[in-house]
């Protein structure tokens, strides 16, 4: 090879080199020697070593992308560790926003009109129907409304408002005029509208609500002779639970405008000539009660003169709570909602579940036949009772049957359930810590080999290139000198 292609001949040895290399690299894999990949450990597993970890992660625990839910025919949940409130409130739910964990409760399932319902619904209808600048008429029916509010908005028939002014007018003073404005432009007739307003709470699984219409006044069919022995939704055509207005409030403050006006106890509006006029909040004095709560807003009960619904929502860096009070006495309305504040942050905390990172253990997946090392995607956070980890024992690793060979380092395996103690169910994505390509142990760990060594693979590359030029070469050569062979021995004959 005196001509040997690009380099010449004193680079022949180096091409050897590597064309060795090539060779003793499938060499080692036919005698079944390890090879590991750079930046693959091998991990050190305890499959009963504890999952959760006191590393220090991220703020942002990702509570709304994971899964919650009551466990369905199995052992009964273990009651809620709620704290002892002294409130007023003839019905009361306190939730966490992210996955509904019940943190206080008191006759959260018994049926009675709560306005609270009908103007929380009308106002998520109308801002996911309708956008803020969107121009409402004022009708004569809305004009006489306003003029028999406790809190007038000063509104005349013919006058244009915003969506925006009708919604923050409902949240902060408990307007039926806005509302019934709102539901007239959105289904020409109020009728109509609560129609929608009872497909919607349908949709939301309200299964205890029924509405008749957008100011949340009593609708009762005839009275019984004794109200306190008989269900409230057998004489009445309005109803709702504490419980099913907690999955409305929570739904409501997933739409980043409504949480946005719910936040505010004071703005500046203005009218469609310009006028300005400022709206604030009727719970404007809540704000300087607790530096935890974000938003407030309070709803006069139609069957009492001196009892209110309030909705609150309250946070304490990534642990936020949605506060629902039934049937609060108006005289007592602060203390209630400070106490619920104090109360609930006082028994909860919250920790880490698991830290994006941590191994879990070896997991099996179906057709897939050796075990993966598994780690933890994301720090999921949780909230338990104070001086309680309130996490049942044996989590459940359920894995992902689409997953197939070969698997790279970061691809999702499945979810590990983990279970506490009050029935709530919480999925963590877990991902591979570890390649794998194939059935074979060789040729999988060859390719991680040279997936995660980059450099070694351009190397091997560039020996391939050379070898083959070579091999080329020297069939080119081949195929000459048997050419020139035929043509001397052509030549002979002729002779």
């Amino acid at each position: 090879m005196n001509n040997f292609p690009v380099f010449g001949k004193r680079y022949i040895h180096g091409i050897r080199f590597c064309s060795l290399y090539l060779a003793l690299v499938f060499c080692l894999g036919a005698i079944n020697l390890p090879v590991y990949a750079a930046n693959n450990p091998a991990v050190p597993i305890n499959p009963d070593a504890a999952v959760l970890t006191n590393s220090e992660t991220d703020e942002q625990a990702q509570q709304n992308t994971e899964t919650s839910s009551a466990i369905a025919d199995s052992e009964p949940a273990v009651e809620n560790i709620v704290p002892v409130m002294d409130i007023t409130s003839s019905a009361a739910l306190i939730v966490s926003t992210g996955r509904g964990m019940v943190l206080y409760h008191n006759s959260e399932d018994i049926s009675a009109n709560y306005p609270a319902a009908s103007k929380l619904m009308t106002a998520v209808i109308a801002l996911e129907s309708l956008t803020l600048d969107t121009q409402v008429t004022i009708s004569s029916d809305a004009e006489a409304l306003d003029k028999d509010a406790k809190v007038p908005l000063h509104l005349s028939k013919g006058e244009k408002c915003s969506v925006k002014f009708l919604v923050t007018a409902l949240l902060y003073m408990d307007s039926d005029a806005a509302a019934f404005s709102l539901a007239e432009y959105i289904s020409s007739d109020e009728m109509s509208f609560v129609k929608r307003m009872n497909e919607t709470a349908k949709a939301l699984n309200m299964s205890n609500t029924l509405y008749s219409n957008t100011s949340g006044m009593d609708d009762i069919t005839s009275y019984p002779t004794s109200v306190n022995n008989t269900d409230y939704v057998t004489y009445a055509r309005q109803y709702t639970t504490v419980t099913d207005l907690s999955l409305l409030f929570r739904y409501a403050l997933n739409n980043q405008i409504f949480k946005e006006l719910f936040s505010k106890y004071k703005t500046l509006m203005f009218f469609s000539d310009g006028t300005p006029q400022t709206l604030t909040n009727t719970m404007s004095a809540a704000w300087g009660l607790n530096p935890q709560l974000k938003g407030a807003a309070r709803f006069e009960c139609s069957d009492s003169s001196s009892s209110s619904c309030i909705l609150a929502l309250a946070s304490v860096d990534d642990f936020e709570i949605a506060i629902i009070l039934g049937g609060s006495q108006d005289d007592s309305i602060y203390q209630d909602l400070y106490k619920s504040i104090n109360d609930t942050y006082s028994a909860y905390d919250v920790s880490d579940l698991v830290v994006a990172g941590d191994t879990y253990t070896m997991v099996t997946i179906p057709g897939i036949s050796e075990p993966l090392t598994a780690v933890f995607a994301k720090t999921v956070r949780y909230i338990h009772p104070v001086g309680k980890d309130y996490i049942m024992p044996d989590a459940v690793f359920i894995p992902d049957e689409t997953v197939t060979l070969p698997v790279s380092i970061g691809q999702s395996l499945g979810q590990v359930r983990f279970e506490l103690e009050d029935g709530t169910q919480i999925d963590t994505e877990v991902v591979a810590a570890e390649s794998m390509w194939t059935k074979s142990d060789f040729l999988s760990d060859t390719m991680a080999l040279l997936v995660a060594n980059s450099n070694l693979s351009v190397i091997i590359l560039i020996a391939v290139a050379f070898f083959l030029v070579s091999v080329i070469v020297f069939l080119r050569r081949l195929f000459r000198k048997i050419i020139r062979t035929r043509g001397r021995s052509r030549k002979s004959i002729g002779r």
